[in-house]
């Protein structure tokens, strides 16, 4: 079995670009906005959300603009992502076998609602429309963009669909099936109407915080903070395709496992018993340093995490830190695992964690309030997905043959 290392990290959110994106993290430096007042209709029980990050397309190229007049702005973003990534990592161009896996949670809401409007309104459809919408079109577009002919999948999981294609694509390598691969997860939930900040309402899965922030694992946590997207690419070698070449290596990825809780479409069970059996595959006669959690902030996911954390590593629960990114930067659905990869590596790279947004934490957890210095040699990042789709990644500091 092959050894798989990541080197290249591109983050693009609200918080930032690139390694922008990592230094605000550690200043725990939020972008929350007031809900805009063109979100109109019923009330909103929340009052706050993070906004779409801002990308400058044209430093991408002409090919690349010529592409975003056919594509959906969370394709966009997503292809810029991995552009940005092989530059991360010292590639100009990968292999022409290379994969994409790419995490997309939900399909492209504005271009729905756009499509939806041409119709009623009884004006010129947008000929790319169907592409558009299509969640596929994110992986695509990037395999078009470079010309690259590996295998290019998206994987929808929700939540977990960021960390579950990046789990994909370290399969790909592990078994031999391609030694390179471009990673990671992408949303676009705004649209004009604010349909998908609403959908997630109408379910009270959104702070009700005063300041918007969500306080993950902590008692005042109230549901978690609506992020418009983002994007996350990484990139994913052979581990000795990537030495050879005097690559840097943020990390290896050396596990990933999945379950289903096969319980409720949107609800977590009372005992996380598939999330529990995910970690003890991946924890089994392995010590971990740090857990970068799902951290959503809803009373149940948080209460549910604590109990699989407590159940798994038992006293030395209140030794590993904990850290939420989501608590941070606000969820970002499909994005979100692929973030939180990053921070993973980064954090290993670097021996360094984030620290948290907390009101009064809870019981039995570490949970950091300040960035820090660390000593980390394993870390682990989980993501639980509505329809029960619970997918983690172990990493671990490089350690050279």
């Amino acid at each position: 079995m092959n050894r798989v290392a990541i080197t290249g990290l591109a983050p693009i959110t609200a918080m930032g670009t690139g390694k922008a994106f990592f230094e605000h993290l550690l200043k725990k430096e939020a972008v929350i906005r007031r809900i805009p007042p063109e979100y109109t209709g019923a009330p909103l029980s929340t009052g706050w959300y993070v906004p779409f990050p801002e990308v400058d397309y044209k430093p991408f190229g002409r090919d690349f603009l010529r592409m975003s007049a056919m594509a959906s702005r969370n394709a966009c973003t997503g292809a810029a992502a991995a552009l940005l990534a092989l530059k991360d990592a010292g590639l100009e161009q990968p292999d022409p076998d290379t994969a994409v896996f790419f995490g997309v949670g939900a399909p492209h809401s504005q271009e729905v609602v756009k499509g939806y409007r041409s119709i009623t309104e009884h004006k010129p459809m947008h000929p790319c429309t169907n592409p558009m919408i299509m969640t596929n079109s994110v992986p695509a577009w990037i395999s078009i963009l470079l010309g690259i002919h590996g295998v290019s999948q998206v994987v929808s999981t929700a939540c977990a669909s960021g960390t579950s294609a990046i789990g994909e694509a370290y399969l790909h390598i592990r078994s031999g099936r391609g030694s390179m691969a471009i990673c990671g997860g992408a949303d676009d939930l705004a649209c004009d109407e604010g349909m998908m900040l609403r959908s997630f309402d109408v379910l009270g899965a959104l702070t009700k915080a005063e300041d918007g922030i969500p306080r993950a694992f902590s008692q005042e946590r109230s549901g978690f903070l609506f992020s418009e997207g983002a994007a996350c690419a990484l990139i994913l070698e052979e581990y000795a395709s990537a030495r050879k070449r005097g690559a840097r290596i943020y990390a290896e990825i050396t596990g990933y496992a999945a379950t289903c809780d096969a319980y409720h479409i949107v609800q977590m069970p009372p005992v996380p018993t598939q999330i529990i059996r995910m970690l003890e595959q991946l924890t089994v006669g392995e010590q971990i340093d740090y857990y970068n959690a799902h951290g959503t902030g809803t009373p149940v996911n948080d209460r549910t995490e604590q109990l699989a954390l407590t159940e798994t590593f038992g006293e030395r629960a209140a030794s590993i830190p904990v850290t939420s990114v989501k608590g941070i930067l606000g969820h970002t659905i499909g994005a979100s695992g692929a973030i939180e990869a990053a921070v993973c590596a980064y954090s290993l790279h670097n021996q360094v964690i984030h620290g948290n947004l907390l009101g009064t934490p809870l019981p039995g957890l570490c949970l950091p309030e300040e960035s820090r210095e660390v000593s980390i040699r394993t870390a682990i990042s989980a993501s639980f997905g509505f329809g029960g789709h619970n997918a983690a990644l172990k990493f671990r500091r490089e350690e050279p043959a």
